[in-house]
């Protein structure tokens, strides 16, 4: 994989996991209400979440590849299209028609459970695999390197994951205000499981951190 290829996609992925997406607002909810040290708690769960998507995505695409890669030339030629679409949506301003809560508590308190619910968040939506299939289709080929490029691209991944997350929890109150002033007093559509923002858990963190 040359230097350019690898930027490109380090770029692409690092836009994704830095998009204000349910896994973001997840770190900024917990970082809210529990401090910095939740990071113990959701940054392994969510790494490894991350990895389970982009390991699983990996080898469902090489077993393509191998058999019949002629099946994953339209996802090529229509792949960047939608990761263009996917990070408009994730980073335009929220709207919904379901309105936001005020008393809502964090979904989780003991760290067990708020790994469990991280991990969950991460490795159980069907978004991260469509996401993670249609970019890593674009980088992916076929040959003796796939191996050493696979390993490549999820090291990537994780590497970045890691950088972007402590980031966000370490930011999570110039970030929940920000995203204060942007988001109108409703949630993102339901239909669209990747710019749903749990509104609801970075108040109630809001909430606890004011109290």
């Amino acid at each position: 994989m040359s230097l350019e290829t690898w930027l490109a996609f380090a770029a692409v992925a690092a836009l994704f996991l830095a998009s204000p997406s349910r896994v973001t607002f997840l770190v900024v909810s917990y970082a809210l209400g529990q401090g910095r040290k939740s990071l113990f708690a959701t940054l392994p769960a969510l790494v490894a979440g991350a990895f389970v998507v982009t390991s699983a995505t990996l080898l469902a695409l090489a077993g393509l590849l191998h058999t019949v890669p002629e099946i994953l030339d339209p996802v090529r030629w229509l792949g960047p299209a939608y990761l263009v679409y996917v990070l408009v949506q994730l980073w335009r301003t929220p709207r919904g028609q379901g309105p936001i809560a005020d008393n809502d508590n964090l979904p989780e308190k003991k760290p067990l459970r708020i790994m469990r619910h991280a991990f969950a968040v991460t490795a159980f939506s069907r978004w991260n695999y469509v996401f993670a299939a249609t970019l890593l289709t674009q980088f992916l080929r076929p040959g003796a390197s796939m191996t050493q490029e696979a390993a490549a691209l999820v090291g990537t991944v994780l590497t970045l994951a890691v950088v972007v997350w402590i980031a966000v929890a370490l930011s999570a109150r110039p970030i929940h205000r920000r995203m204060r002033q942007r988001i109108p007093k409703r949630l993102t559509s339901r239909r669209h499981d990747p710019v749903l923002i749990a509104s609801a858990s970075v108040i109630a963190g809001y909430r606890k951190l004011a109290a």
